[in-house]
């Protein structure tokens, strides 16, 4: 990992090639719906329906396309785009308008779209001022993008160390905190209007405590052992379990409040107004 002596941002050593990105997107395909993340993706809709103008609204990296299809259901005209052929065939039988990634450029107009949107993407990109030239061209002036990431300034990141499971080549290469990624979109025309920096994954803390060391390439593992499965399970549950009675969406709430004053929780999450031509 390499730090930026002029910025401060932290990425890969190592630049994954074309064909080696095609190869590990190829298998891509592990989407589990989730109505706690629906519910999180209407909500997102709903602080995003102010931005409306045009109705248009993209999605960088759209996986199974879940996001795609809540913003349909809000009267949005949805657009999209991804790696990989099983998301692009997946989406693409939805009915969804999904292009391949590396042809966004050249399918959309100039300044097409009122808001942009990116769900755990931006740590995958191989150049972030690609992407950010992009954003530039796809976004109107007042429009918005909205981007969420993990957090390398987090709380988990500090007491796992090495061991901390978003640190994975060559799915993810960039590495921001709230400094750097608020400073990103900056020379492209973007003003960061709204930073949080929520949630803490109580199943990565509970593997502070375990000795063996659980990497990136264990998804299959059984929940007993610790691996991404016992991970996901255990966090999905007590998400859901927040959504339940008066109390813990208020303590939630809260927790959200501490975790963006401290800049410890594990997902940045930024709201970019568009600002110049």
């Amino acid at each position: 990992m390499i730090q930026c002596e002029s910025c401060g941002l932290r990425f890969s050593s190592l630049r994954p090639s074309d064909q080696e990105l095609d190869a590990h997107y190829s298998g891509y395909g592990d989407w589990p719906d989730s109505e706690v993340t629906r519910l999180r993706y209407r909500e997102v809709l709903a602080r995003l329906a102010s931005y409306r103008s045009n109705g248009r609204i993209f999605e960088m990296g759209c996986g199974a396309g879940y996001f795609l299809e809540e913003a349909a259901r809000a009267g949005w005209d949805p657009h999209g785009s991804t790696v990989g052929a099983a998301s692009l065939e997946l989406c693409r039988s939805k009915g969804l308008n999904v292009v391949a990634a590396d042809t966004a450029g050249d399918v959309f107009p100039s300044a097409h779209f009122d808001v942009a949107a990116a769900f755990e993407v931006v740590e995958h990109l191989r150049d972030p001022a690609v992407e950010g030239a992009l954003l530039r061209r796809l976004v109107r002036p007042g429009g918005v993008f909205y981007c969420t990431t993990p957090n390398f300034d987090s709380l988990t990141r500090r007491l796992l160390g090495p061991r901390w499971r978003v640190i994975s080549y060559p799915e993810h290469l960039i590495y921001f905190t709230a400094a750097t990624l608020a400073s990103w979109l900056r020379p492209f025309g973007f003003r960061l209007a709204r930073l949080e920096v929520t949630g803490i994954s109580p199943g990565e803390l509970r593997r502070v405590m375990r000795t063996r060391p659980v990497g990136p390439s264990d998804p299959g593992e059984p929940a007993a052992a610790g691996g991404a499965a016992a991970v996901r399970d255990l966090d999905d549950r007590l998400r859901a379990a927040t959504e339940r009675g008066a109390v813990m969406p208020a303590a939630k709430r809260l927790t959200n409040d501490a975790l963006t004053m401290s800049r410890l929780g594990d997902t940045l999450k930024a709201w970019f107004i568009r600002v110049s031509p």
